[in-house]
């Protein structure tokens, strides 16, 4: 939600909190309260499949960690969870995948994070201000989501058959040569 639809929703509501309750006025600020709630909402939405459609038209395949995204929602970042509106965007984008013919599958998200993208060996948690990674085992160093997507790249590659190597068990999962 950008800043300035944000000070106007607290402006309004507000405004509706110092109405006496039961009253008109409070039931005309009220609904513009919800007006603005329903644009937010609009533009929200319309941002999600504008970006879903650009994601479909540059890739064959997209892969997505499946969040737990009620935890999310409880959590320090609670707020701004809520306002991106990841759950309707997974939802618009696995939508616009199908319309558009695009493989869309959802990953386990355990350990993305924690997990060497090069060597596939385990690093260890990493706290919020750990912004890089860099591992210990073959000296490997990049950004710290760009690992995590590699990792999920990686599995959702493992999940579909494309000949890579399994993260935990070291093995090469794929589909037969014969």
């Amino acid at each position: 939600m950008s800043k300035s639809l944000e000070r106007k929703l607290k402006l309004l509501q507000k405004r509706v909190s110092r109405k006496r309750r039961g009253s008109r006025n409070q039931k005309k600020a009220q609904y513009k309260v919800s007006k603005l709630h329903e644009r937010i909402g609009n533009i929200r939405k319309n941002y999600h499949w504008e970006l879903a459609h650009s994601l479909c038209v540059q890739a064959g395949m997209i892969f997505a960690e499946d969040l737990n995204l009620k935890g999310l929602a409880k959590g320090m970042l609670s707020k701004h969870c809520l306002d991106a509106g990841w759950g309707q965007f997974l939802q618009i984008l696995s939508q616009c995948c199908l319309k558009r013919g695009v493989f869309f599958h959802k990953l386990d998200a355990r350990k993305t994070s924690q997990i060497c993208p090069n060597c596939l060996a385990e690093t260890g948690k990493k706290t919020l201000a750990e912004r890089v990674h860099s591992c210990s085992n073959c000296g490997y160093t990049t950004d710290r989501d760009v690992a995590a997507a590699t990792v999920v790249a990686i599995r959702g590659l493992a999940a579909v058959g494309h000949t890579v190597k399994m993260l935990s068990e070291g093995k090469f999962i794929g589909i037969p040569t014969t």
